[in-house]
């Protein structure tokens, strides 16, 4: 196979020049001709200037084109690769011919619909998806693309962000109006922020999504996205009678009775995936009945004046599961601690009295302050703070990097651990500015002695991103979900 890189011109047009590398007219003739014909085309109409998408991994076609270049033949012939003849009559240009969407003859269950305003973008990105076995619909407007959506049901849409007279954000506010199913994979040649923004804005919508492109892009890039089915389950609103929201009363009243207790989610050690111990976190049910979540009854007990007590029955429950199925282990049980219990040592005292009732050294807890406000310096919870760690417990900062979390608080309070916030995890495979912000975060606490632990973790390729980049510990589902005492029990016997 041979390739060449070369500048042409036209003797007739001075100045005016094409400019075409990686190019094996013989492999892929198809292109080179839908190259040539579209310049052909565009020749009397001043300036043009195409971004074509390059191609990795093969002789490519890629860069930018101005003016034009040699005569084409009429049409192009279909290549060894199987790839759809695009039969331009001469003298007429891919814009004339793009009125309608066009498919591609395929049995393959792939069937991408592509939204883009430029002409020889839509049809290399055709051929791509043709030589991948992908059925696929070209859309210059978006009044054709939702016709499409409706009535060809694609598996795919790609979506360029910056269109004429409407943009990305609007189509992709329509497409979670009309619940859309199709994995959304997002194209453009902006910055690569707004990229990741665009990608955050569908999630929010709750669009599938495969990922972002930046122009020009592969075909090897493009094939790992059709790969991508993400199925993003909707919410489906059911007619049922309005339940009571709790009350006060209720909250003590199922303190006092057992019906809130801990679940237990794992952590685990990046490097070797070893289980470093769990975080207890709160429940309501009553028999197998689920009352409302900790989202809900937590708030009222730091509302109603109830947090100490909630923080010192989810201590004790914890700490005797812990003594009593962990005894001769190391592990490590976090209980939660809001920031308003931290303004005497009431709940601190407790959580110790607990560790000496069930036999569990103070070495073993991690306390995490969760932020539902600030810290108040002057409150006495540095002294609190300080007491904890001299009794041998750990202290976390939980959710860093969001709310009241900050830099001042890190520097001022003797944290021993640092949990970065699931959203900055979440986008950390999807998003350069959270792979930064999460490389900036594990190194300024690798480089103040603490531990950082990542909550959130839910696939394989966010978990090994942590590990290369030195974070020491994971929780989420791809670790386990929060346990029943009795199973997390046996989850630790098998890891």
């Amino acid at each position: 196979m041979q390739s060449f890189h070369g500048t042409f011109a036209r003797p007739e047009l001075p100045g005016r020049y094409a400019i075409v590398h990686g190019i094996c007219e013989e492999q892929w003739p198809s292109h080179h001709g839908a190259w040539r014909q579209y310049d052909r085309a565009g020749a009397g109409r001043g300036r043009q200037r195409v971004q074509l998408c390059q191609w990795h991994g093969n002789p490519s076609l890629a860069g930018y084109a101005a003016g034009a270049v040699a005569p084409a033949p009429s049409d192009i012939s279909k290549t060894r690769f199987g790839m759809t003849q695009m039969n331009i009559p001469r003298g007429e240009s891919m814009t004339d011919q793009r009125s309608e969407p066009q498919e591609q003859a395929s049995g393959s269950h792939l069937r991408l619909l592509i939204l883009d305003d430029d002409p020889l973008v839509g049809e290399t990105v055709r051929l791509m998806a043709a030589s991948l076995g992908a059925e696929s619909a070209y859309c210059r407007t978006a009044d054709e693309f939702f016709t499409h959506v409706s009535e060809w049901e694609p598996s795919h849409i790609l979506l360029d962000l910056v269109m004429p007279g409407v943009d990305g954000v609007e189509v992709i506010q329509r497409l979670a109006k009309m619940e859309c199913q199709a994995t959304l994979i997002i194209v453009s040649g902006v910055d690569s922020r707004v990229l990741d923004a665009a990608q955050r804005s569908a999630r929010q919508h709750r669009l599938p999504i495969a990922g972002a492109l930046s122009k020009p892009f592969s075909r090897s890039a493009l094939a790992t996205l059709l790969e991508t089915v993400e199925v993003t389950p909707r919410l489906k609103l059911v007619a049922t009678s309005p339940k009571a929201m709790p009350t006060s009363h209720d909250l003590a009243r199922a303190m006092a009775e057992g019906e809130i207790g801990p679940v237990f989610q794992p952590k685990v050690r990046c490097s070797d995936g070893g289980l470093i111990g769990y975080e207890a976190l709160a429940r309501w049910t009553r028999g197998d009945t689920h009352i409302c979540g900790p989202d809900t009854f937590v708030p009222l007990a730091e509302q109603s004046g109830q947090a100490a007590r909630l923080t010192e029955v989810m201590a004790d429950r914890s700490l005797a599961w812990l003594g009593g199925n962990f005894a001769d282990l190391s592990h490590t049980i976090a209980i939660n601690i809001p920031a308003q219990c931290l303004r005497d040592d009431q709940s601190v005292r407790a959580i110790a009295d607990a560790c000496a009732r069930h036999g569990v050294a103070p070495e073993r807890v991690v306390l995490e302050v969760t932020e539902s406000g600030a810290i108040d310096p002057d409150s006495g919870a540095l002294d609190v703070l300080t007491r904890a760690r001299l009794m041998g417990m750990k202290l976390s900062i939980d959710d860093f990097g969001v709310g009241y979390s900050s830099l001042v608080q890190l520097a001022r309070m003797p944290f021993s651990e640092l949990k970065i916030d699931r959203s900055f995890v979440a986008e950390l495979c999807h998003s350069c500015e959270a792979q930064a912000i999460d490389a900036a975060i594990i190194g300024m606490s690798n480089g103040l002695g603490m531990t950082t632990v990542a909550e959130g973790v839910e696939d394989l390729d966010t978990y090994m991103r942590l590990r290369e980049m030195g974070c020491y510990a994971a929780q989420g589902y791809f670790i386990g979900r929060p346990m029943q005492a009795s199973r997390a029990v046996a989850w630790s016997d098998i890891t």
